[in-house]
């Protein structure tokens, strides 16, 4: 990608005015998607994983399927809850908490930290939770994602069951908690922003408490008639299966070039991708339109049912803009005309 000078704030003002009037009308969230799609998905799953323990091979191989693919749209309904506003889908972030995001010992609340992935000052620096630096350091950036993905069980559980307990009577190791602790991050660097956490702290302290009882709950009753050994095995090689499947889409989400330092709109939008040109079935592994993932970079307020119609309109645009993003969709995107400009560090 070409380097330059950064665009000025008026610049970037102008790069998203120019498209914003083809989305305008798309930005309601319709609650009867939300709850319909999450409804059948994670009644499906559970359904999925209570026949997982007496099926045949046969049907075990097909409910693990449904069980893996269902249990994964759903959890990536955490990513819309973090750029929902509060009182769009009344009820559906505690019916998502009380049914996938603390059986995941996953409470939304982890996810705030999303919101540094779209900031222009942290996008693809080390304070980004969402980043590695795959261009310039492949193996170390796949060794690291590789075992993230395979300690998350156990470090969700030790953040539940002991440290984050612990840390309600120890003021120092709270703070320790919440900056390092309580945010979903790909790397060791990021550090998490308090405020966010306060800013709705009764309920997210709610949602901390019940997922500490559900993970010593699970401690309790392993092995007996209420959580036999086999359940537990089924519901880890899920879960697995759901981390590994993330993993992959996190891969593919970006192209991951970024020098390390703050960069423009217009860079990071050249930096992420987009995948409709694969075909429906690709919504198995980016589900929520998450294939549209340069379109959410570009206008992250949209909810997901309207990122395809976004991507038709932008596709079918004139000017520099919407060029730009038409870049995305190539696997190899040539710049020629088209410069993506980067903030130098200051």
């Amino acid at each position: 990608m070409k380097r330059e000078p950064a665009a000025s704030g008026q610049g970037e003002r102008g790069f998203i005015e120019s498209l914003r009037p083809l989305v305008d009308d798309l930005r309601a969230h319709q609650p009867w998607r939300y709850w319909l799609d999450f409804g059948v998905n994670i009644a499906a799953f559970w359904a999925a994983l209570s026949v997982l323990e007496i099926a045949g091979p046969w049907l075990q191989a097909g409910c693990y399927l449904v069980a893996v693919f269902t249990l994964y749209r759903c959890a990536m309904f955490i990513h819309e809850l973090s750029h929902m506003p509060r009182r769009a889908v009344r009820g559906f972030n505690l019916a998502w908490n009380l049914t996938c995001g603390i059986p995941l010992l996953l409470p939304s609340f982890l996810y705030l930290s999303h919101m540094d992935h779209h900031t222009l000052a942290r996008y693809g620096t080390r304070q980004d939770p969402e980043y590695l630096p795959f261009e310039r350091r492949f193996a170390s950036s796949m060794v690291t994602l590789t075992l993230g993905t395979l300690l998350t069980p156990l470090l969700l559980w030790v953040r539940f069951a002991l440290v984050g307990p612990l840390s309600w009577c120890l003021p120092a190791l709270r703070r320790l908690v919440v900056e390092r602790y309580s945010a979903v991050t790909l790397h060791a660097a990021y550090r998490n922003n308090p405020a966010r956490l306060s800013a709705r702290q009764a309920y997210n302290r709610l949602l901390e408490g019940l997922t500490s009882l559900y993970a010593w709950a699970l401690v309790v009753t392993a092995g007996s008639a209420l959580l036999p050994w086999n359940r537990i095995g089924w519901f880890l090689a899920v879960i697995y299966g759901v981390l590994f499947i993330n993993m992959f889409r996190t891969w593919l989400a970006h192209r991951y070039a970024s020098p390390g330092h703050p960069v423009s709109l217009q860079w990071q939008l050249s930096d992420s991708t987009t995948h409709a040109r694969q075909g429906g079935w690709i919504e198995l592994f980016e589900p929520l339109a998450q294939r549209y993932h340069a379109m959410h970079h570009l206008f992250p307020a949209l909810p997901y049912h309207a990122l395809k119609t976004a991507h038709e309109r932008v596709m079918a645009a004139d000017g520099v803009a919407a060029e730009l993003y038409r870049q995305t969709a190539s696997a190899h995107p040539a710049p020629t005309s088209i410069s993506f400009p980067t903030e130098n560090p200051s």
